[in-house]
C-alpha cells in the first residue's frame, strides 16, 4: 500500500508541476506585455497545460501506456519544454537589447 501511495503522490506531483510550469510561462508572457494578445498567450499556455495533463491522466488511468512512459512525457512536455521556451525567449530578448545598445 505504501508503494502505491508514493507512486500516486509522485504522479500527482508531476501533474501539478506540469500545470505550474506552463502556467508560470503564460503568466510571464502576461507580465511582459500589457495587451490582449498577452492575455491570450497566458490563457493558451494554461489551456495547453490542461490538455497535456488531461490526455496523460486518461492514458495513465486506462493503462494505455506504461508508467515510465507517462513519467517521461510529463517530464519532457510538462517541465523541460516550458523551461526551454522560457530560456529561448529570455535569450532572444537579451540579444535584442544588446543589439539595440550597439546601434
Amino acid at each position: 500500500m505504501f508503494g502505491v501511495l508514493t507512486y500516486d503522490a509522485y504522479h500527482l506531483a508531476l501533474y501539478l508541476f506540469t500545470a505550474l510550469a506552463w502556467g508560470a510561462l503564460g503568466f510571464g508572457f502576461l507580465l511582459r506585455g500589457a495587451d490582449t494578445q498577452a492575455l491570450y498567450k497566458c490563457c493558451a499556455m494554461f489551456g495547453l497545460a490542461l490538455a497535456i495533463n488531461a490526455a496523460m491522466l486518461v492514458l495513465d488511468i486506462f493503462r494505455v501506456i506504461p508508467h515510465h512512459a507517462v513519467e517521461l512525457v510529463l517530464l519532457v512536455f510538462g517541465m523541460l519544454l516550458p523551461a526551454a521556451i522560457f530560456l529561448t525567449t529570455k535569450a532572444a530578448l537579451s540579444a535584442s537589447k544588446i543589439s539595440l545598445k550597439n546601434l
